[in-house]
């Protein structure tokens, strides 16, 4: 079974992006998951869709979270994704 790759997207000077990006670095190094972070600044159709929404946090195109994230949420949202099962 593969890790679930998180997509966290995310702006320039976002505190709240900034707060996501300690999670998800917390949550690798348990080896919960691999994760990358998309400027929607650099792409005009993501900053259309996302905005100042930020930050998303994606696993194959699913929303996990919208704003914040707190560690043990992502943590039970990771375990979902790995079993196929709600816990």
């Amino acid at each position: 079974m593969s890790l679930p790759h998180i997509q966290l997207m995310s702006r320039r000077n976002c505190c709240l992006c900034e707060n996501a990006k300690v999670v998800l670095t917390a949550a690798a190094e348990q080896g919960l998951c691999s994760w990358e972070t998309v400027n929607v600044d650099r792409d005009k159709a993501l900053l259309v869709r996302y905005g100042m929404d930020v930050p998303i946090l994606l696993a194959d195109g699913q929303e996990l979270f919208r704003h914040s994230v707190e560690a043990d949420a992502l943590r039970h949202a990771l375990a979902t994704l790995n079993t196929g099962v709600a816990v």
